[in-house]
This record gives structure tokens, C-alpha cells and sequence, in this order.
């Protein structure tokens, strides 16, 4: 079973899709253009969070009960799951709510909604859009740019909404900006109330930063790296990503320094397309198919959510960066 894709006492999984299966299989298939109402129900996001104020027994006989007024326990409406502890002050966003920040978008603005569903009973929920058709960095080398709006109730992240990419091929996980001054990245602290519309005033949800990651996507597709350059690269950005090391055991020594320079030479998917095969492009792909696909994790669905939220989502943006400074 996977760990963090919530799945009920009757076997329900809180996540819908469209097109490929998701993780394991889990989860309800969906066709492009289905309303929001349907989302909610097939993703499992039909349900409300609810909170009430922290109640103990302050005896051993358990007659004493009092409360602390300003610490809320947060739980479902449904199966009343505990979700968190916050403080009364903690602004609760809805998991429908995620749901509904892309309603204008899907009906007029081209958005498709691509894949939505909760983590970890609910403590965190995700949806994520398609933005227009797919573009080619070269070739048959194909990529789709999203848009990623998630947050959660446990206290663990705040609101965040961002611009993604998605790699055809292998379904890597990108960020939409390769320069971290460029990448549109909107985030809302849970003591602030959620305002789909200032959010998508910040965003600006213009096209053109796909544009833009194109652009750099090809110029990275056009440097030439031999395999020396390789190690050097995946060597640095390991180390700036704080992977430990000694000197009787370099970073070069590390499983996952070896699985990238494996993928980098030829075992990636899509790593011998005329984009990937021996470029900086490649490279760069080779960390997120190891961060996406293979890094060490305690299920599949964990490794999305560091891929996506976590060290895994860091790491991949630190080999973006220095691929193209380099």
C-alpha cells in the first residue's frame, strides 16, 4: 500500500487523474474537462476541515476536563481524523477551496485540471493544471507547463502556489524558471486568510514564463558536457545541497551520485534523444528522474511529496540554476 496517498477504510483513494494511471494505480481516471463538483468527489476533497479547541483531564480519574483556549485540534468532517494542533489564529484553507481557485481558469482561461488528491490522511492536498498544449525543447523532446497550487493543515507548509514543467518522456518534475530571481512562486502563511484572486494577481499567470523555460531548456540542450564534466557538475550540486560526505567517504562515493552519472550515461528515460544524449539538458534531467523516480523513499507517494514540496524539489532546483550559470 502506498504510505501518503490517503486511502479510506473502504478503499478509497483521495486522488483523481486524467490520462496515465497514477502511483501504484490509485486513484479515480477523469476526462480532460470534467467540472469541479467531480473533481472534488473523485480526488476525495468533498469534505470539510473542522476544528475545536484542545480539551485534557487534568486528573487521573478522568473527571477534571479543561481546555486550552488557544490551541485548536483541526480534524475531518467526515471520519473526524485528527489533522493537526495550530494555534486559533491558524486560517484554515479547504481542500474544495484548492479546487475551486482553478474554476475560471478551466472554464475560460485553457487550464485543464491534470491530477488533484490529499497526503497523509488529508494534512495535505495538491491540485495541479495543465497550461495550454505541450511545446518541443527539440525534436520529440516534449514538455507541458503546469501550474502546482497545494497546501496543508498539520502546521507543515503554508499555501503554495507555482509554475511547473512536466518532461513527456519520463515525467519529470521541473521548475517552470530556471533562474531562482525568475520563478513565480506565490506562497500564503495560514495566518494570513487565502485569496485565490490576489493570488492569481501575483502570479500574473501569463504564458510567457513557459516561453522563457523553453528558451533555456534548448540552450541547456545545446551545451556539450563530456562525462569528467558530468561528475564534476552532479559532484557540486550534491554538496550545495547539504548530501554528507567525508573524506573517506567523498560524494562521489554516495548511491545517489552514482544512480545520476548511471542515468546521465544512458539509462534515463528519454537519455538518448538528441536533446539529452551528452548535454547539459541530459544532466539536468538525470537529477530529476533520480529525484523523482529513484531517490530512497518509504513509498512512491513520499518520494512525490519531497519531489514536489521537499529536499527533492530543492536539490532539482539547485542543478537548474548551476547548469545554466555554468
Amino acid at each position: 500500500m502506498v504510505a501518503a496517498v490517503t486511502v479510506r477504510q473502504n478503499g478509497f483513494a483521495e486522488m483523481a487523474f486524467v490520462g496515465e494511471k497514477a502511483w501504484h494505480g490509485l486513484g479515480q481516471e477523469l476526462q480532460e474537462g470534467a467540472d469541479i463538483e467531480t473533481w472534488k468527489r473523485a480526488a476525495g476533497m468533498d469534505w470539510k476541515i473542522q476544528r475545536s479547541k484542545v480539551r485534557y483531564f487534568a486528573d487521573r480519574e478522568g473527571c477534571q476536563q479543561l481546555e486550552m483556549p488557544t490551541q485548536h485540534v483541526l480534524f475531518r468532517s467526515d471520519s473526524k481524523i485528527p489533522l493537526g494542533i495550530v494555534s486559533d489564529g491558524y486560517k484554515v484553507v479547504q481542500p474544495g477551496e484548492v479546487l475551486e481557485f482553478f474554476r475560471d481558469l478551466t472554464a475560460a482561461s485553457g487550464y485543464t485540471l491534470n491530477t488533484a488528491g490529499t497526503l497523509f490522511d488529508g494534512k495535505r492536498f495538491w491540485a495541479l493544471a495543465k497550461v495550454g498544449e505541450n511545446a518541443a525543447v527539440v525534436g520529440e523532446d516534449m514538455v507541458g507547463g503546469y501550474l502546482l497550487l497545494s497546501t496543508s493543515c498539520d502546521g507543515s507548509m503554508a499555501t503554495t502556489a507555482k509554475f511547473t514543467t512536466i518532461r513527456v518522456v519520463c515525467n519529470n518534475t521541473l521548475s517552470m524558471a530556471l533562474r531562482a530571481k525568475d520563478r513565480k512562486t506565490v506562497t500564503i502563511s495560514h495566518r494570513s486568510k487565502f485569496d485565490a484572486g490576489s493570488v492569481k494577481d501575483e502570479l500574473g499567470l501569463a504564458r510567457g514564463q513557459f516561453k522563457d523555460f523553453l528558451e533555456g531548456a534548448r540552450a541547456l540542450s545545446a551545451k556539450r558536457v563530456t562525462n569528467a564534466g558530468a561528475e564534476d557538475f552532479v559532484a557540486r550540486v550534491l554538496v550545495a545541497s547539504g548530501v554528507k560526505h567525508t573524506d573517506e567517504k567523498p560524494v562521489q562515493g554516495t548511491k545517489g551520485f552514482v544512480r545520476i552519472m548511471e542515468l546521465f550515461k544512458g539509462s534515463a528515460m528519454g537519455g538518448t534523444l538528441v536533446s539529452a544524449e551528452g548535454t547539459q539538458w541530459g544532466l539536468v534531467n538525470a537529477v530529476t528522474e533520480y529525484v523523482d523516480h529513484h531517490a530512497r523513499a518509504q513509498s512512491d507517494s513520499n518520494r512525490l511529496n519531497s519531489a514536489w514540496f521537499g529536499v527533492g524539489d530543492a536539490l532539482k532546483s539547485t542543478a537548474f540554476e548551476m547548469a545554466l550559470a555554468s
